[in-house]
């Protein structure tokens, strides 16, 4: 008796990418978005093309720095010329305004490339996964946009009681 694979089996290991040294760059004040870094810190696999994930990081670079425009402009007229420069506590050999920036980039772009490069499934077990997507992707975007207010030393979060 012979058993024959219909389907392809992907491994559950991370897998080692090689995106070259492919990297966003976004002016002189922001950080280096090293893709091979985003890739291996959201878990991003081999199905992702290099160009898809530099595209979609590129976008979140430009959302987040959107967001932070003002406030890098005060640290800047402050004279702090990069982030890294902006008074801050360390950790892991970076400070903490450099980690979530980057925490914001990566997040963006997982949430980005998870719906722009969905599956398309109609059948009830798609539907689950389509729903399962898109809670991953609001968990995505409330942590991007929780980096991006603790960088602004705004609260994360309102509630109002009426």
């Amino acid at each position: 008796m012979n058993l024959v694979a219909s389907k392809e089996i992907r491994s559950t290991q991370d897998e080692t990418i090689n995106d070259g040294q492919e990297k966003v760059t976004s002016g002189a004040f922001w950080p280096v978005i090293i893709l091979a870094e985003c890739r291996q810190s959201m878990r991003l696999t081999g199905g992702i093309s290099t160009s898809r994930l530099k595209h979609m990081a590129s976008e979140a670079v430009i959302y987040v720095n959107q967001q932070l425009r003002q406030w890098s402009e005060e640290q800047q007229a402050n004279g702090f010329m990069t982030l890294n420069d902006v008074p801050a506590e360390a950790i892991n050999d970076t400070t903490t305004l450099v980690f979530r920036y980057k925490h914001a980039v990566y997040c963006f772009t997982k949430a980005m490339l998870i719906e722009n490069y969905r599956d398309i499934d109609t059948t009830r077990e798609g539907e689950k996964h389509a729903q399962a997507l898109s809670t991953q992707v609001d968990d995505l975007r409330r942590d991007g946009q929780n980096a991006v207010r603790d960088i602004l030393g705004k609260l994360r979060m309102f509630a109002e009681l009426v």
